[in-house]
């Protein structure tokens, strides 16, 4: 029996729906959907966020769409270690995380936390994107963690709510807060001050309640958290340098098309240049921004520099040797004298 010219429209029009929802399907099931997480501020002027935007717009072109990053600043997805842990289990595919917490998840990357380790933002370069920064971006697989590239958070700096710091004696008894590394917190203490680690999100409660007398941060994340507000002192101490890191979830990663990786890849080495640029000029201003809010800002000079990194030497170093060198305290002197070395 032929079928009706009914039944036959039916079953054409029933065909094309059918076709479309495959076509809609395929689609939706090649477009990938980054989400990228960090914990800084919401400000589209920081360098932090023009540099994870300018990231987010180059894999979205450069993919034709089928790689859509969504950012979650500001902690929307936990803290720093919240947010790698996150990415051991797959949870979150992409993030920008400062260097603090990672040295649970990769002891090596404890070296990028040593106080003094360098002597300025070239010799930083010129050490994180070379070998050494390389083997120590090799070493993340082993967590489960890709690393694509290194971007800056700056120089770290003491603010506090008693008096300027010029030298080791004006930090003796201040309680100052320091991000969840333990070089930080014993650097800070054999500083002479009582290092509490704690949460960045708690900061500026703890600081406004007198929890903590200071804390140590780059100069745009002493302005973007308004801590100007609850602090009277700025000292330009540039004791720890401050990484910040583009890294992707491996399980993740290795589900990816070569091509995608390939666009993400380089999408995030040149948005670390974007941020890096961006950076220079913008601590510039916010040193201009933070005097007029108020604060009394003061240099460290380089007599008194020499005291903080003697003890950085003699006492902090030593003890990170082996967990430097993987439980070889010999080459993790090596490792630390070969960043010294760099020119």
């Amino acid at each position: 029996m032929k079928p009706t010219k009914t039944k036959l429209i039916g079953s054409l029009v029933m065909a094309g729906v059918m076709t479309t929802l495959m076509s809609v399907g395929a689609m939706a099931q090649s477009t990938v959907n980054i989400k990228l997480a960090h914990n800084g501020n919401t400000n589209p002027d920081d360098p932090q966020n023009i540099g994870v935007e300018a990231f987010k717009q180059m894999v979205e072109e450069r993919s034709n769409g089928s790689l859509q990053v969504q950012i979650y600043p500001a902690g929307q997805l936990g803290d720093a270690r919240s947010i790698v842990e996150s990415m051991q289990l797959g949870t979150i595919e992409m993030a920008d995380v400062e260097n603090g917490p990672m040295g649970r998840f990769v002891p090596e990357a404890m070296v990028w936390d040593l106080p003094f380790i360098f002597r300025d933002i070239d010799h930083a370069h010129a050490v994180l994107d070379g070998e050494i920064g390389q083997s120590i971006q090799e070493k993340y697989l082993d967590a489960g963690i890709r690393h694509l590239a290194y971007n800056d958070g700056g120089f770290r700096y003491f603010t506090n709510d008693q008096q300027p710091i010029y030298s080791m004696d004006d930090l003796d008894g201040l309680r100052i807060r320091v991000m969840e590394s333990a070089v930080m917190v014993d650097t800070v203490n054999a500083f002479g001050a009582s290092a509490v680690p704690m949460s960045f999100g708690e900061l500026y409660t703890a600081l406004q309640q007198g929890v903590v007398d200071g804390q140590e941060n780059p100069m745009n994340l002493i302005y973007s958290q308004r801590f100007y507000e609850v602090q009277d002192y700025l000292s330009l101490s540039g004791h720890f340098y401050y990484p910040r890191q583009y890294i992707a979830s491996e399980a993740w990663w290795q589900g990816l098309s070569e091509e995608h990786q390939d666009i993400i890849s380089q999408a995030a080495t040149e948005a670390a240049a974007i941020q890096r640029a961006a950076l220079v000029d913008y601590e510039l201003e916010m040193l201009r921004v933070l005097e007029e809010r108020g604060m009394q800002i003061n240099e460290v000079s380089d007599e008194s520099k020499n005291e903080f990194i003697e003890v950085g030497l003699s006492e902090i170093y030593p003890s990170y040797y082996e967990v430097l060198g993987g439980g070889d305290a010999a080459l993790g002197e090596e490792l630390v004298r070969s960043i010294l070395a760099i020119e």
